[in-house]
């Protein structure tokens, strides 16, 4: 039986190129421009649980409602690709007044495992100075901060759970270097490795799209999370306990260090062995999720490389070598 009409695409990952479907979206993000004739377009980022993907919206294509970000729309459009990305060209828009939490991707693990994760390595922590320190800063409405918070509002692990699974990712890289370097202080760098992006909770609004609150956008995550620690340590001291002065300016060096360069946003470079381990660890995640997302996003498998990155200044090989057992 022959398909009459456009496909209904329920998931953005089954889109296929060349076909005209509809389907429900979330907007991430709206950008108005005008061509160099006049004309103007809307350039959509477009996602679901499944993925995000680029749209472009002409000005003679039928709009019905204000497309924004965080808002629903049910769109008939045309999968094509631009730049050798994925694009949709939409045909037809109407902005729905849906619920976008069905349309927000999460992480792959639930957060409830990653919790429970978390919670365990927090009771691993023999150092009792560190120990003491994350209980104070992971308070119980701290700690669930934390765990819904974004890590970022585009490039990496951006969505609801997305810093507790960065961190977690890091947490247990850390753990694997600490075993194979007996140099490194397992304690202090799983403690810097739970802490460096604390800031987060106070950078980012959560909602279907992650923002920026005005004081992440005028101080940041780094500087935040410094003096989160600051606080944390006053408290203990003012309760009683010695904290070492010593231990406390690893931590926050590790804290201000941790994006490796002053271009990058970090005031200080990584100067002994658990802050550059750190630094590398947490790149590494970042980097490979960024990897992963392009990899997914293009529109031809036949192809060998990405479309070009902006935040690494190139585009991704994207061939995967395996092994094929002919006998």
């Amino acid at each position: 039986m022959n398909q009459k009409g456009p496909l209904q695409i329920k998931e953005l990952r089954n889109l296929q190129q060349g076909a005209q479907f509809w389907g429900k979206y979330l907007v991430l993000e709206r950008i108005d421009r005008r061509t160099r004739d006049g004309k103007e377009i809307v350039n959509l980022r477009l996602g679901d649980a499944s993925g995000e993907i680029d749209a472009i919206v002409w000005e003679n294509c039928p709009v019905t409602g204000d497309i924004k970000a965080g808002t629903v729309l049910a769109m008939l459009g045309d999968m094509g690709s631009f730049a050798g990305k994925p694009q949709i060209t939409g045909k037809r828009i109407k902005v729905t007044d849906e619920a976008p939490d069905e349309y927000i991707k999460g992480p792959e693990t639930p957060i409830q495992d990653m919790q429970k994760h978390f919670e365990e390595i927090i009771s691993s922590i023999q150092d009792p100075y560190l120990g003491l320190l994350l209980d104070k800063i992971f308070s119980a409405e701290q700690r669930q901060q934390f765990f819904r918070a974004p890590a970022a509002k585009r490039i990496h692990h951006n969505y609801k759970g997305g810093l507790l699974e960065h961190t977690m990712a890091v947490v247990d890289l850390c753990e694997q270097a600490a075993q194979h370097y007996p140099e490194l202080n397992r304690d202090l760098l799983l403690t810097g490795a739970l802490l460096h992006d604390i800031g987060k909770i106070y950078e980012y609004e959560l909602r279907a799209v992650p923002q920026y609150t005005v004081e992440g956008t005028l101080i940041g995550h780094i500087v935040t999370g410094s003096e989160m620690l600051t606080r944390a340590v006053e408290q203990l001291r003012q309760e009683g306990l010695e904290f070492p002065q010593q231990l406390e300016w690893m931590l926050k060096h590790m804290i201000l260090s941790h994006h490796g360069s002053l271009e990058y946003g970090s005031p200080v470079l990584p100067m002994f062995a658990e802050a550059f381990v750190l630094h590398a660890i947490d790149n590494l995640d970042a980097k490979l999720f960024i990897y992963r997302s392009k990899v997914e996003e293009q529109a031809d498998e036949e192809e060998f490389f990405t479309a070009y990155d902006p935040v690494h200044g190139h585009p991704f090989f994207t061939y995967r070598y395996k092994f094929e057992n002919k006998e």
